[in-house]
């Protein structure tokens, strides 16, 4: 029976003489390259494995058994997406955090692997990371208090400014009807002027 190690040295060497398993005639469409598909022509040469042609998915490819779906370091991985997926990791799995969970429960989750003892591998220094997180939402933390101040203060100025505004207004008003008054005062004035005889 072979052991883990020599049967992923064993995959590496098939994977390696592995050929790119495209379609058939997939250099004359470049649509065509994206992945495998069977040939299925009734006079397709590639069907008939005739010599020349492009090679097809086979058993001899495969990898062994014993080191199938495992990762390079012989890990099998699993994809976890909250904090209930970790408690059903096994001893020789590995933990892969899914990529669209946000940095709050991603910290969490991190924690909890390190409280677990799991090994992790899509993050090599789980402490650095949690540390530089946490600086960063420190940073932003403060920068938008700086920026809760910054609009109390520009309120509490366009507050001030609208008062003097309005101060300035009446002053403009109340000197206004002095002006109107006096004017007043000077038609009457010349009307009793006009009025009185000479």
């Amino acid at each position: 029976m072979k052991d883990l190690k020599t049967a992923l040295e064993d995959r590496k060497k098939v994977k390696d003489k592995k050929p790119n398993f495209l379609k058939q005639d997939a250099q004359k469409k470049s649509s065509l390259y994206s992945d495998w598909r069977r040939p299925r022509g009734r006079h397709s040469k590639m069907r008939l494995r005739k010599k020349g042609r492009r090679k097809r998915p086979s058993m001899g490819y495969s990898s062994p058994q014993l080191v199938r779906g495992l990762n390079p370091d012989g890990v099998k991985e699993k994809l976890v997406y909250n904090l209930e997926d970790l408690s059903s990791v096994g001893k020789n799995e590995g933990v892969i955090i899914s990529g669209n969970i946000g940095l709050r429960k991603k910290i969490e989750m991190l924690k909890k692997i390190q409280e677990l003892k799991l090994t992790l591998l899509n993050l090599k220094d789980i402490n650095a990371f949690i540390k530089q997180t946490e600086e960063s939402f420190l940073a932003k933390k403060q920068e938008s208090k700086k920026k809760e101040e910054e609009k109390k203060q520009a309120k509490e100025e366009a507050v001030k400014k609208a008062e003097e505004k309005k101060k300035e207004e009446e002053k403009k008003t109340e000197d206004q009807k002095k002006v109107e008054e006096e004017e007043k005062a000077k038609e009457d004035a010349r009307k009793k002027a006009m009025q009185q005889p000479v």
